[in-house]
């Protein structure tokens, strides 16, 4: 629990599953509270329109709830999913409020967590609107229910609300875009601290976490270790610039081949790179690896008018329990081997 907590600080997604639970808890809380309301009074218009209202509530939430776990973070789908989650919340609260005692209801304070809600996606500006759209409806009831028989009292009980609204709106607005902003930033951060400049790949000091992560996650994965055969003679006969050119040509074509969900490339060092893989069997590795080495094969390099090619070779193993160190040592060994058969091919342990 104490770790969720801690991803949901960090993370939108988790955030968003806080709130899609949350909203089958109201839902469980307003059928409970409109139950207990009918049966004081019943109403047989009242109770079809609840009715109603919980089966298109039920279907909404329950294919929220189904994207939101399915769809890829930040693909369109999950976008449209998660920020039109509290425009559906909105509407739900303003038919849902007046069936269950209108601003006598148990769930007004509701209306406070959905503005932080907005806020998270549309910081000051959204709990601003948000807030006075609340307020808005608020005012509606509020002048329908007790516009004929208005006291001082009832109107100082209306303007309070309206002003907590208002207060909830403004200042969720500038604590929420603080706290966003500053996340951010530190995102940024990490990100460039993370990233090789040169390939755009993640860099060694994300590959030494990456797989002290993946070591300490108890699950089998594959290391693999690849190396440009004869790239110091490039950098000689052409240059750096052209050898950063091959580089970043080559960090591109590994990058594009190995799927995201399956593994992460990394610069290594040099002319070095290491992929981490998880989920594959060996005969999908096998033939992961295969295209890799082919498609880099098949590549032609051109300078003034010359042309020529590069191979890479590549060690790979499964991880079997050792430490990190002794890990990496294995698989370099490997790398090495491919070197000493001949170079341009994959040896596995």
């Amino acid at each position: 629990m104490k770790n969720f907590i801690k991803t949901a600080h960090h993370s939108d997604h988790a955030l968003e599953i806080i709130f899609s639970s949350l909203r089958w808890l109201f839902l469980v809380i307003a059928i409970a509270v409109f139950l207990f309301q009918y049966s004081q009074d019943p109403n047989p218009t009242k109770g079809l329109f609840f009715i109603g209202l919980v089966l298109f509530g039920i279907l909404y939430m329950g294919i929220s709830e189904f994207y939101l776990r399915v769809s890829e973070e930040g693909s369109q789908l999950y976008t449209i999913m998660t920020k039109g989650g509290p425009f559906f919340d909105f509407i739900a609260f303003s038919a849902l409020v007046p069936l269950t005692g209108g601003i006598d209801s148990p769930l007004i304070p509701v209306s406070y967590l959905i503005i932080l809600h907005i806020t998270v996606y549309w910081k000051l500006y959204g709990g601003l609107l948000s807030a006075i759209s609340f307020a808005a409806v608020y005012t509606i009831m509020f002048f329908v229910e007790k516009g004929s028989a208005l006291t001082s009292a009832l109107f100082v009980e209306f303007a309070c609300t309206v002003l907590f609204l208002l207060l909830i709106g403004s200042l969720g607005g500038l604590i929420v875009s603080r706290e966003r902003k500053l996340y951010i930033d530190k995102n940024a951060l990490t990100e460039a601290a993370n990233r090789d400049y040169l390939t755009d790949l993640l860099n060694y000091r994300a590959f030494q976490q990456t797989l002290i992560d993946q070591q300490s996650s108890c699950q089998e994965f594959y290391l693999v270790l690849a190396d440009i055969d004869h790239f110091k003679p490039v950098n000689d006969t052409y240059g750096h610039v052209i050898g950063d050119k091959v580089l970043r040509r080559i960090a591109a074509l590994i990058a594009s081949i190995v799927p995201k969900h399956r593994g992460k490339v990394f610069r290594y060092g040099g002319e070095e790179f290491a992929i981490l893989l998880d989920g594959l069997s060996d005969e999908e590795v096998q033939a992961l690896l295969m295209e890799v080495k082919e498609s880099i094969a098949s590549q032609s390099f051109h300078y003034d008018e010359q042309t020529f090619s590069i191979t890479l070779s590549f060690g790979v193993s499964k991880c079997s329990g050792e430490s990190c160190e002794e890990f990496v040592k294995k698989v370099d060994k490997l790398l090495y081997q491919a070197k000493a058969e001949g170079r341009n091919r994959i040896v596995f342990s």
